[in-house]
């Protein structure tokens, strides 16, 4: 349930940047949601970025656990948190670009 909620969410996100201001009060929940999700995608795009300069040893190993699991906590695979990764960071960057206008 929480996957389809939470990619119900990401498409309502995406569709209501566009949207006229009639509903704020969704939209504000849909943008709080969508950078909440940004923001962890974004940790975990630092975490890889950290490894990929120092090679901690067992670091990869840690990445591609702690990934794996936080996936299965909220009910996705790698591969589907992945494309709502990149999905959120989208939708986060044209909230942003639409804010400096």
């Amino acid at each position: 349930m929480k996957k389809f909620l939470l990619a119900i969410a990401l498409v309502v996100v995406s569709v209501n940047i566009h949207a006229e201001p009639d509903a704020d009060v969704k939209r504000f929940n849909d943008a709080i949601t969508n950078a909440k999700m940004a923001g962890m995608c974004g940790a975990f795009k630092q975490m890889a970025d950290f490894q990929n300069s120092t090679q901690m040893p067992g670091g990869d190993d840690f990445i591609k656990r702690f990934g794996a699991t936080e996936a299965a906590r909220m009910g996705f695979s790698i591969k589907e948190l992945t494309a709502l990764c990149a999905q959120a960071i989208e939708n986060y960057n044209d909230m942003n670009r639409l804010s400096l206008q």
